[in-house]
């Protein structure tokens, strides 16, 4: 009887993980996830950070239509993603951060033609190297999670309703004495 629950129990678990690290989810499910938000489902990113949170009101365009998510650890330290077409040429190799300890540390990675920022404050370059090992697209069921705070983008220009007519601007004239 020990052995079959053993079978049972490893069995469990390991549907389990396969539940958590999923498969990703397609263009298709994220297209419709991001529609009218401006960020490009090709774009859309996440990584793997033991002991961090995502922020998911910080999640929001980055660029053009890329990406942005931010991670904060309850130890204070923080990562920021940002997904775009192009590469940050001011930002090294993730796989070459020096060992060294730095207040804030940059680095990029391309994942699947995605070119990914990693910026990171009060977090040890390893921890940074590992976070771009594990850049990978969502599964459909982070999906939810990650754009849950996210609002869509307005199809037409917001009306103020407080700027006078003609350009718009404000009328700045001075008066006698002013």
């Amino acid at each position: 009887m020990t052995r079959a629950r053993s079978v049972v129990v490893v069995g469990l678990l390991l549907v389990l993980a396969g539940c958590a690290s999923g498969a990703p989810a397609s263009t298709s499910e994220i297209s419709e996830r991001v529609e009218g938000t401006g960020i490009a489902p090709e774009l859309v990113r996440v990584v793997d950070l033991d002991g961090f949170d995502l922020i998911t009101q910080a999640v929001g365009v980055w660029g053009s239509d890329g990406m942005s998510a931010l991670y904060l650890a309850e130890s204070g330290g923080s990562v920021m993603l940002g997904s775009d077409r192009v590469a940050d040429p001011t930002a090294v190799p993730c796989a070459e951060l020096p060992d060294a300890p730095a207040e804030e540390v940059r680095c990029t990675v391309e994942h699947d033609g995605a070119q990914v920022l990693l910026e990171a404050t009060g977090v040890e370059p390893a921890v940074l190297r590992g976070a771009a090992e594990s850049v990978r697209v969502p599964s459909p069921g982070e999906l939810s999670a990650l754009f849950a705070d996210l609002p869509p983008m307005p199809d037409a220009p917001v009306e103020r309703g407080d700027l006078p007519e003609g350009d718009g601007a404000p009328n700045n004239d001075v008066g006698v004495g002013g």
